[in-house]
C-alpha cells in the first residue's frame, strides 16, 4: 500500500471529496480505511430510515407497505441490537426527516426509545419535512428526542398547524430550550399558523443564541417576526408573508428592535415593508434584499420612498410589482439607491407608457454596481437604444430581462453601428428578450448584433405570462432565435 495510505488526516479529507457510493467502496477495502470512511459516510443522513435498517433482521418485519399499525417486535429488544445504530449515529451531523419513510414501519419499543436522545451526539442539523396530519406522520415522538444540545440548526416543512399536529410537540420542545444553543431556524409553513402563535413565539424567544431566522408563509407571520426583535444575537431575518409586521404607531426610534440584524431579506407589499423597515433599529446592517408586492399608490408608497433611503448604504435588492398603474415620479426616488446590485420591475398594465428609453438609461446611470436587471413592463416603448447604452456602458451587468420594440418603425439607431461597444469587456452571462417584438424575419440578424456585444452571454426567451419560483429562475428558459 502507498505510504498516502497511512496518514490518516490526507485519507480523510479524501474520502470527504467522494461521493457517497465511493465512500462505501472504500469502507469496504478493510478495517482501517472502514474506521475513516465511516464517519464521512453517516455524517450527513438524507433519510433517518436508514439508522432503523441497521437492527438486526430478526427483531421485526421489515414491512415496505404501510399498514395501520406499528409492526410488533418479534423478540424481546435487547442492548446489542443497538450496536450498530450507536457506531453510525455518533458520526452524524444532520439528518432529514421524512414523515413519510417511517410511516407504520418502525415499531413503537423502537422509536420511543429513551436512548434515542443520546444517540446524536454531534447533530447539529435538522430537517423535517411534511408535518401535516398526525394520522400521516408515523412516529412523530422521535423528533423532540432529536432535539439534542449540540443541535445548532432546525429546518421545518410544515403542511398543518394545530394543537394536535406534532408540529406542537416541537415547538414545545424548542420552547423548552432542549436545543439552547440554536443558531439557525427555518419554517415553510404551508398553513396558517394563528392557533400556535403562543408557542411559536416562545420557541422563537427562547433561543438567545439565534443568529438567523428565516419565515417563509402565505399567511400572518407578524406576530412570529415581533417575537424576534428583542434576540440578542439575531444577525440575519428573511421573512415573507401576508402580513409581516405589527403596526405600533406609537413606536419611536428610540424603541426599535433587531438591534444586532447585519442581513435583511424581506417580501411584501408595500405598508408590510414600510412597518417591517420602521421596526429596525440596527446600526449593523451590511445587506438588505426587499421584493413589494402589489405597490400601489398612496400616502404608504410615497413614506416607503422616504424610508428606503435610511437604507440605501445597504440596499442591494429591490423587485417591485405594480398590479394597477405604474407612475414614474412615485418610482423615480429609488434612482437615489446607488448601492443596487439587482432591481426587477414587473408591471403587466395593458397601457404601460412610463418606462421609456430615458428611464432605462437614468437607471443604468444611476446604479454602478448593478449585475441583474430585469424590466418585466407591457407595452412599453423601449427601444434598441437603451440596450446600446447598457452595452457600452455596463460591462459588469451579468443578467439583463427586459421586453423592448425592435420593429425598425420604432428604431433610428442601426443596431450594427455601435462604434464605441467593447464586447470582450462585457461581462453579461444571460439576455432574455422576453415578449420583444421584431420585424418578420429579423430575429437572427438581431441575435448576431446581440451575441457581437455580449459574446458570453446566453441568448433566451422567458414566458412573460409566467413568474419565476425565483429570482432570475430564467436559466432554464429556451434559448432564442428558435
Amino acid at each position: 500500500m502507498h505510504s498516502f495510505w497511512e496518514i490518516p488526516e490526507l485519507v480523510s479529507e479524501t474520502i470527504s471529496l467522494l461521493p457517497r457510493a465511493d465512500r462505501v467502496r472504500i469502507a469496504r477495502v478493510n478495517t482501517t480505511l472502514w474506521e475513516i470512511a465511516i464517519a464521512h459516510i453517516w455524517s450527513k443522513v438524507p433519510n433517518i430510515q436508514y439508522f432503523f435498517e441497521l437492527f438486526p433482521a430478526d427483531l421485526w418485519n421489515k414491512v415496505r407497505e404501510p399498514s395501520t399499525l406499528p409492526p410488533p417486535l418479534d423478540r424481546e429488544l435487547r442492548a446489542s441490537d443497538w450496536t450498530r445504530f450507536f457506531t453510525h449515529s455518533k458520526h452524524t451531523t444532520a439528518i432529514y426527516y421524512n414523515s413519510r419513510t417511517l410511516q407504520d414501519v418502525i415499531p413503537t419499543e423502537i422509536w420511543c426509545h429513551s436512548v434515542v436522545a443520546a444517540a446524536f451526539p454531534r447533530l447539529e442539523r435538522l430537517v423535517v419535512e411534511r408535518l401535516a396530519d398526525p394520522a400521516d406522520q408515523g412516529p412523530p415522538n422521535i423528533i423532540p428526542s432529536l432535539l439534542c444540545p449540540s443541535l445548532r440548526r432546525i429546518e421545518l416543512f410544515v403542511d398543518r398547524c394545530d394543537a394536535d399536529s406534532p408540529f406542537f410537540n416541537i415547538l414545545q420542545g424548542i420552547a423548552e430550550t432542549k436545543a439552547p444553543l440554536l443558531e439557525e431556524l427555518l419554517f415553510r409553513l404551508r398553513c396558517s399558523v394563528v392557533s400556535l402563535n403562543g408557542v411559536m413565539e416562545q420557541a422563537i424567544a427562547s433561543q438567545r443564541c439565534l443568529r438567523r431566522l428565516e419565515i417563509i408563509s402565505l399567511f400572518d407571520i407578524a406576530y412570529l417576526i415581533e417575537s424576534a426583535k428583542d434576540l440578542p444575537s439575531l444577525e440575519e431575518l428573511d421573512v415573507v408573508g401576508e402580513r409581516v409586521f405589527l403596526d405600533h404607531p406609537e413606536r419611536s426610534h428610540n424603541n426599535l428592535g433587531f438591534c444586532s440584524l447585519t442581513r435583511l431579506t424581506a417580501c411584501g407589499d408595500t405598508s408590510n415593508i414600510y412597518g417591517l423597515l420602521r421596526s429596525i433599529g440596527s446600526n449593523c446592517l451590511a445587506r438588505v434584499a426587499l421584493t413589494i408586492t402589489n405597490w400601489t399608490t398612496s400616502d404608504t408608497s410615497l413614506a416607503l420612498t422616504t424610508e428606503l433611503q435610511r437604507f440605501r448604504p445597504y440596499l442591494v435588492h429591490l423587485q417591485i410589482t405594480f398590479d394597477k398603474s405604474l407612475i414614474w415620479e412615485e418610482l423615480e426616488p429609488v434612482l437615489n439607491l446607488a448601492e443596487l446590485q439587482t432591481f426587477d420591475l414587473i408591471h403587466r398594465h395593458l397601457n404601460s407608457r412610463e418606462i421609456t428609453d430615458d428611464r432605462v438609461k437614468q437607471m443604468v446611470l444611476a446604479w454602478p454596481n448593478l449585475t441583474q436587471l430585469r424590466l418585466q413592463v407591457s407595452s412599453s416603448p423601449i427601444t434598441l437604444t437603451p440596450l446600446a447604452y447598457i452595452a457600452t456602458h455596463r460591462s459588469k451587468l451579468r443578467k439583463l430581462a427586459m421586453n423592448f420594440d425592435a420593429r425598425s418603425t420604432t428604431n433610428s439607431l442601426n443596431p450594427s453601428d455601435l462604434n464605441n461597444a467593447q464586447p470582450n469587456n462585457n461581462a453579461l452571462e444571460l439576455f432574455d428578450v422576453m415578449a420583444s417584438t421584431f420585424d418578420e424575419g429579423d430575429e437572427e440578424r438581431l441575435a448576431n448584433v446581440f451575441r457581437s456585444w455580449w459574446p458570453k452571454a446566453r441568448l433566451c426567451q422567458s414566458d412573460p405570462g409566467e413568474l419565476p419560483l425565483k429570482l432570475w429562475d430564467i436559466e432554464d428558459a429556451p434559448s432564442w432565435p428558435w
